[in-house]
């Protein structure tokens, strides 16, 4: 039978406005060897003009590959937008990672509430 972890946290690193260099959500890899399942993600865009779209990766941090996209939505600047995602989650095998197109998501400024699946 498997087993269900609660995990959330927040980024450790500033989101960059590149979709080539995408960054962690959790602030630390999953490589638990269980599948993590986002349920809601929050993300600031402290910048007082600019719009973003925030987009989400399963993949290690480093340039992005489009084939390992899962999720974009928008950052409305100066606003914080929490997107919940219904049971049984968003699944993610590798890692969790983010990136912004435009405005500023700073360090600590991001996070992601779920949890791992699977054994041990």
């Amino acid at each position: 039978m498997s087993k269900r972890y609660p995990r959330s946290g927040n980024t450790d690193e500033a989101l960059t406005t590149s979709g080539a260099d995408v960054r962690e959500l959790l602030g630390a890899d999953i490589h638990t060897g269980r599948t993590f399942r986002l349920r809601s993600v929050w993300v600031y865009n402290s910048h007082a003009t600019t719009d973003g779209v925030v987009t989400l990766w399963d993949q290690a941090e480093g340039v992005a590959v489009a084939a390992n996209e899962r999720l974009a939505f928008p950052a409305p600047a100066a606003t914080l937008t929490k997107i919940d995602i219904p049971a049984p989650g968003l699944e993610f095998r590798t890692d969790i990672c983010a990136a912004v197109s435009a405005g500023t998501v700073a360090i600590y400024q991001a996070g992601a509430v779920g949890y791992e699946e699977g054994q041990g």
